[in-house]
């Protein structure tokens, strides 16, 4: 009887290690987060986001650099960064280029985000060219 007790205090102790290890964060994991206002509807990778209020949030500490982007209390998209760049001084700030986000730099964590144009399966007449248009981004500190 005792062996049978021992070997499932035994189970249930492995058992919550390994629940423990799968839903832990990385020590250093630390989520950016943000504000901006797009002043008309915006593509932003596959989303297309109304004109409006934002916050996001970035947990720079994975593998693949993931915004979720937010509106009011409400997840509405989720975004993967294709290249990314280190920058270490400038403003926060998301250019937009054609009705459509290129570019994400937040200095704070030494990172700029860059999306870049997708390309049509049929080729189109020729637009022309756009001024980029540049969207502060507030800093709403980060947290972990």
């Amino acid at each position: 009887m005792k062996t049978n007790h021992k070997f499932t205090v035994l189970r249930l102790l492995v058992l919550g290690v390994l629940v423990a290890g799968f839903s832990a964060k990385p020590a250093n994991a630390q989520a950016f987060q943000g504000k901006f206002t797009l002043p008309s509807a915006t593509r932003w990778g596959q989303a297309t986001l109304p004109a409006g209020d934002y916050s996001f949030t970035l947990n720079h500490a994975y593998a693949e650099h993931v915004v979720t982007v937010i509106r009011g209390t409400h997840p509405v998209a989720l975004i993967v960064a294709r290249f990314i760049s280190n920058t270490t001084s400038g403003r926060s700030e998301m250019v937009l280029e054609n009705g459509k986000v290129r570019k994400l730099s937040l200095p704070q964590i030494g990172m700029t985000f860059e999306y870049p144009a997708s390309n049509p399966r049929h080729r189109a007449a020729p637009r022309e060219p756009q001024l980029a248009q540049v969207i502060p981004v507030a800093n709403m500190g980060a947290g972990r």
